[in-house]
């Protein structure tokens, strides 16, 4: 009886123990020492040269999202780490850090090409459309700046990197702050402030940013429709409509890796009616985000190692 009692003791100091100490999923790849601390994920310790040190990780920060989920375990974190790493994809951080909230990315080169399942290659021509579809929307450029605002390439980076951690404030925020880039960024290109390769680079990522604000508008209409909280995350297997000759289909056709999450084509209902498509727009949002931070961090290297 007593070395059962003692036995069963153990076990509870063991479980306890181990509810308090490190999340150590992918650690050897990540290098990120994380522990819960009062319901949150804190990180505890950041390994010098790994992927979280490169990416600006540091000891402190608390995880407010990791690919747009808030984990408050370590079971949870640990799911949503080694979803990313055996889909081969960015692990994208929203960290509360002092006062201030920082988005953080470790890209998809974190996993070093083991241990996760091989990324089919996206096509290399958009899918087709159908007899009676319409063209692509045409992408508008939008008017710079007015000439007494100060526009610098230093700025516009910065902005364009902020991008995601405005998405706390809410979609109207975010959309706002992504027009602005949008502008900022054709200010350059008027007042030749940057090199036409940093302009198109920087146009890209602002085009990323305006398909994530579909994206967004689209996950808003699945919550409407189904009935989901605010603070509830959206599916990746979620779908919703979309036709073609939109800004939806302009943005699938632009970008090769977002043709994963078409769910169905519009096709034509009749001779003048086309049915609806349908796409993962929680997908397509989180695809974009990646790619967006990857091409920014390879635009700022650039700048950097240029004299």
């Amino acid at each position: 009886m007593a070395r059962a009692l003692l036995t069963m003791i153990a076990l509870a100091l063991a479980t306890t123990v181990g509810a308090k100490g490190p999340c150590d999923e992918a650690q050897d790849r990540t290098g990120l020492t994380v522990v819960v601390r009062d319901g949150a994920v804190v990180v505890s310790a950041v390994a010098p040269g790994s992927a979280a040190a490169a990416s600006g990780v540091r000891p402190g920060d608390v995880v407010m999202q990791a690919n747009g989920t808030v984990a408050r375990s370590c079971a949870e974190w640990g799911r949503t780490v080694g979803d990313a790493r055996d889909g081969a994809k960015a692990l994208l951080l929203l960290v509360g850090r002092g006062d201030d909230e920082v988005a953080l990315a470790l890209g998809r080169k974190t996993w070093g090409g083991t241990g996760g399942t091989a990324v089919a290659a996206p096509a290399e021509t958009p899918p087709s459309r159908g007899f009676f579809a319409r063209p692509a929307a045409p992408v508008e450029t939008p008017e710079p700046l007015p000439a007494d605002v100060t526009v610098t390439l230093d700025s516009v980076v910065s902005d364009l990197g902020g991008l995601v951690g405005k998405t706390r404030t809410g979609l109207e925020s975010y959309r706002g702050a992504v027009t602005a880039s949008r502008r900022a960024v054709e200010t350059l290109a008027v007042r030749k402030a940057a090199t036409p390769d940093a302009v198109t680079a920087l146009r890209r990522v602002a085009r990323l940013h305006e398909t994530a604000v579909l994206a967004w508008e689209a996950m808003d209409t699945i919550r409407e429709r189904d009935g989901i909280a605010r603070r509830m995350p959206i599916s990746e297997a979620a779908s919703a409509p979309y036709f073609s000759g939109t800004p939806t289909q302009s943005a699938l056709d632009e970008f090769d890796f977002l043709h994963e999450t078409i769910a169905s084509e519009p096709h034509a209902a009749y001779a003048f009616a086309e049915s609806s498509g349908a796409w993962h727009p929680a997908a397509a949002r989180r695809l974009a985000w990646e790619h967006a931070g990857e091409e920014l961090g390879r635009l700022t290297a650039t700048l950097a190692s240029t004299p």
